[in-house]
């Protein structure tokens, strides 16, 4: 099942794209305002998928995906016991900001992309360590 525009902006915010001068805080809810499209389009671009700041199947599967990995990448590192699904709610938030302590990065519980950078390459050395 596709996100719902207030689902994939809570996603962005967790992944650290730009939703506007107050941040999800600001901008919540189901509407396609510019400042989604943009953040969307960022990501889009990023991941070179076809940019067209709208909400695709391609840039759906996308995003969950990374959701995903980012969740099973916590489950790993920091034993985060969070459900892998593609919501990047309170837990993962919370995930992410232990993550972020125990790496001595900023806590911000957002995993912009070199958070995800260095949670993968941690995640490959538990892998490696428990083989």
């Amino acid at each position: 099942m596709p996100y719902t525009l207030s689902q994939l902006k809570e996603v962005l915010d967790g992944l650290g794209y730009n939703l506007g001068p107050d941040g999800l805080n600001g901008n919540s809810g189901n509407a396609l305002d510019v400042f989604t499209q943009a953040a969307i389009q960022e990501l889009q671009a990023h991941y070179q998928l076809p940019v067209s700041g709208k909400l695709d199947t391609i840039t759906d599967n996308l995003v969950k995906k990374l959701v995903r990995n980012i969740q099973y990448s916590l489950n790993v590192v920091v034993d985060a016991k969070l459900p892998v699904n593609e919501f990047y709610g309170p837990r993962t938030v919370q995930a992410m900001k232990a993550f972020q302590r125990t790496y001595g990065l900023p806590v911000t519980g957002i995993a912009g992309l070199t958070i995800r950078q260095k949670l993968d390459e941690e995640a490959k050395k538990h892998a490696i360590a428990t083989a």
